[in-house]
């Protein structure tokens, strides 16, 4: 797939490293992004610091022109401390990410070929812990098909997958997780504009990320309620685990290995294995404990209820620069949205719906699907509004969501309706 920056690189100028400002926007690197300390593929030049770092890197740079007059506190949002936190992740939710894909297929279309990879998925998650299981082995060509499959999705349209994770299996939790954590990542490092190399390899890290439970006991897994410190001393071990068989398949991608390795580290430092603290852990680890805390908590497991996905960003958000990269963290609230694809809301019509699509500038107007009327009765042929087209073409009347709600309240699958 041809990317949007690809075709353009010609329009940004190559600068020496030598010569660079504070407040110049950098598109592209003389060097792959993960190589490097900065995470956002485009960012302002904020200091002297950055300036150096640059220059310890690289020998030259492009830069973008165009997106000088744009306020360089882009990723920064000023927030003043008597807000909520939910107030707080709307208006990081507000910004926007990379420009370097765009959504080549309606998520209507797109949702049909999602569905069929996630089944395929299912099955080749299923064979590929079967056999770590059994011989202690990864099957490297299924774990990279399956990646490649569902990072070709997430490429046309990441709304499709978005909608399938809703679908929630206790009994299933580590294929389900394994499947979402791979979709999640390819979603999120396609919203910073990682290149599609950098996304399959990181996608695979997180499709993996788990591989080392088929060496923990059933019962240790299924076991219900918070467990003992013997028993997480005995599932932290999962790690160690998963490195063995990785380490043992030729021809791996260091960051497939680095994500497993990493996933678990915190940024203060009180994560596991290894207790790695700030800078020390790779980009690719702090993105894969962000996708993999994720979808953890909005999903069901054996002693664990879930949350909304809305509730979920606003835990981890106050979780910054302790568990998770600040600057990552607003990165991922703006990627999925305050009302991420897939949740149940509540409109100031009194109307019911579910997120369907993001809008990709405007995260607080999304596409959403309505299936009951204020009276809570439902819609005999539910319909789908864009809510920022709604108001632009009323011209003032503002049909926007109130408030996130738990299905399981009004005892409603969200994916009765789009599956």
């Amino acid at each position: 797939m041809q990317s949007a920056l690809d075709n353009n690189i010609s329009s940004f100028e190559k600068v020496s490293c030598c010569d660079l400002k504070v407040g110049m926007y950098i598109q592209e690197l003389d060097r792959p992004w993960l190589d490097t300390p900065f995470m956002f593929q485009g960012f302002y030049i904020r200091d002297a610091e950055e300036i150096e770092t640059l220059q310890g890197y690289c020998e030259y740079v492009f830069i973008n022109r165009a997106q000088e007059d744009i306020d360089p506190g882009i990723f920064h949002t000023i927030i003043e401390h008597e807000q909520s936190t939910t107030s707080r992740v709307k208006a990081i939710a507000i910004k926007t990410g990379s420009d370097r894909y765009i959504d080549t297929v309606v998520v209507e279309k797109e949702l049909a070929t999602a569905r069929r990879i996630y089944a395929e998925s299912s099955k080749a998650i299923e064979n590929i812990f079967s056999t770590a299981h059994s011989d202690s082995t990864v099957n490297l060509d299924d774990a990279s098909e399956t990646t490649s499959n569902i990072v070709d999705s997430v490429l046309r349209n990441p709304d499709a997958f978005m909608l399938l994770q809703r679908m929630k299996s206790k009994d299933r939790y580590k294929y389900t997780h394994a499947i979402n954590c791979c979709a999640l990542a390819a979603t999120f490092c396609r919203h910073m504009g990682f290149n599609e190399a950098e996304i399959q390899d990181i996608s695979m890290g997180a499709l993996l990320l788990d591989i080392g439970i088929t060496k923990l006991p059933d019962s240790m897994i299924d076991m219900q309620g918070t467990l003992n410190p013997l028993a997480m001393k005995l599932v932290r071990s999962h790690v160690n685990f998963g490195l063995e068989m990785l380490d043992k398949t030729p021809d791996l991608p260091p960051t497939v290995r680095d994500v497993l390795l990493t996933h678990h580290e915190r940024i203060n430092g009180k994560g596991y294995p290894n207790a790695l603290k700030g800078e020390q852990i790779p980009v690719c680890g702090r993105i894969a404990a962000i996708v993999d805390c994720y979808d953890a908590m909005i999903s069901t497991r054996p002693y664990k209820e879930r949350i909304t996905p809305t509730e979920a960003v606003c835990t981890m958000y106050n979780w910054r620069n302790t568990d998770f990269h600040e600057d990552l963290m607003e990165q991922f609230i703006q990627c999925i949205g305050a009302y991420p694809t897939g949740s149940l809301v509540e409109l100031n019509s009194g109307q019911v719906g579910i997120v369907m699509s993001q809008n990709r500038v405007r995260r607080l107007f999304p596409k959403v699907l309505l299936i009951l009327n204020a009276d809570r009765i439902r819609y005999e042929h539910p319909n789908t509004v864009d809510l920022w087209e709604y108001t632009q073409k009323t011209k003032g009347t503002v049909l926007e969501i109130k408030k996130v709600i738990d299905a399981d309240e009004l005892d409603i699958d969200p994916s009765d309706y789009y599956l």
